[in-house]
């Protein structure tokens, strides 16, 4: 997914890796460069876990049912956020290198974007906000007048950053937190958090490129390769993340072709009932033209 530039020589190639079948994936013998990883890669596997998506039969098929309901198609949704904000990042300025799904703790935690560059490293949290109101103060932020934790879980993937690449570069920056937000209707800055940027997607690249230089070339070609480096995150074999991505664009797809369907069966039915009561309309029209002339035969004078 990671399509930027790095300093020359900083980052090659990702070399060919032995494979083995599990799960439907394959999966490599020993842990892919960092560079490898898709965007929302652990949340795109968890989804495509046939606990999560059940197969559907011919007919549910036929009828437009969605192979996502509920709390899997947010997170679809979610995924494909994240997926943009990583297609507006590969666009980023040469001297750049973006990262995704980085793995942090247990239970399939990831930091979702880390961006290293010449102006420093920073988290990128990716947030819905499609047609909201956002507020920001320095310590809260509402999303259509409701609060949410989002400034400080921000903060803390920063943090978390900072402490595992100071594992391997003591003297290393603290990493910055930003929250992009996909798509909302207006971000109103009240007080600027200390900590956190917060602003719309669209203006990531452009922020980030504004922002003061603070590491040299050798500084920002050691950190690339730490942040590429599987130990640095003490990732375990991963899946082949170009599998991934094409189970997930043909999941995309039938969700696409089941809202379509739902679409025309919709159409039809409304077509259909439109008709039934054009019928009974001309039903009733007919019996109240026969009344009123039955009413003036016998009232001749009555109109």
């Amino acid at each position: 997914m990671d399509r930027s530039s790095a300093p020359s020589g900083a980052l090659g190639t990702p070399p060919a890796l032995a494979t083995v079948s599990r799960g439907g994936f394959s999966v490599t013998v020993e842990p892919p460069p960092l560079r490898a990883r898709l965007a929302a890669q652990t949340v795109i596997e968890d989804l495509l876990d046939q606990r999560v998506v059940p197969t559907r039969s011919p007919l549910a098929r036929l009828l437009g049912r969605s192979p996502l309901h509920g709390e899997s198609l947010a997170v679809f949704h979610g995924a494909k956020d994240d997926i943009s904000v990583a297609a507006a990042l590969a666009r980023i300025p040469a001297g750049w290198k973006v990262f995704h799904s980085l793995p942090v703790g247990k239970a399939r935690s990831e930091i979702g974007h880390l961006v290293v560059g010449p102006n420093g490293v920073f988290t990128v949290t990716m947030r819905n906000a499609r047609g909201q109101n956002i507020w920001v103060f320095k310590r809260l932020l509402l999303v259509a007048g409701r609060s949410v934790s989002y400034l400080r879980d921000a903060e803390l993937e920063a943090e978390r950053a900072t402490r595992v690449l100071r594992k391997r570069m003591p003297q290393h920056h603290a990493v910055r937190p930003v929250i992009a937000l996909v798509n909302p209707r207006e971000v109103v800055i009240r007080e600027k958090p200390s900590e956190v940027k917060v602003l719309n997607s669209r203006h990531l690249n452009a922020w980030l490129v504004r922002q003061p230089p603070v590491l040299n070339d050798r500084e920002l070609v050691e950190i690339m390769t730490i942040v590429d480096d599987p130990k640095t995150w003490g990732a375990a074999p991963q899946v082949n993340a170009q599998e991934v991505m094409a189970r997930f664009a043909a999941l995309d797809g039938d969700v696409s072709i089941s809202r379509r369907r739902r679409l025309w069966w919709t159409s039809w039915a409304t077509v259909l009932v439109i008709a039934m009561v054009g019928v009974e309309a001309v039903v009733v029209l007919n019996v109240v033209t026969a009344m009123l002339a039955d009413i003036g035969m016998q009232h001749p004078a009555g109109l």
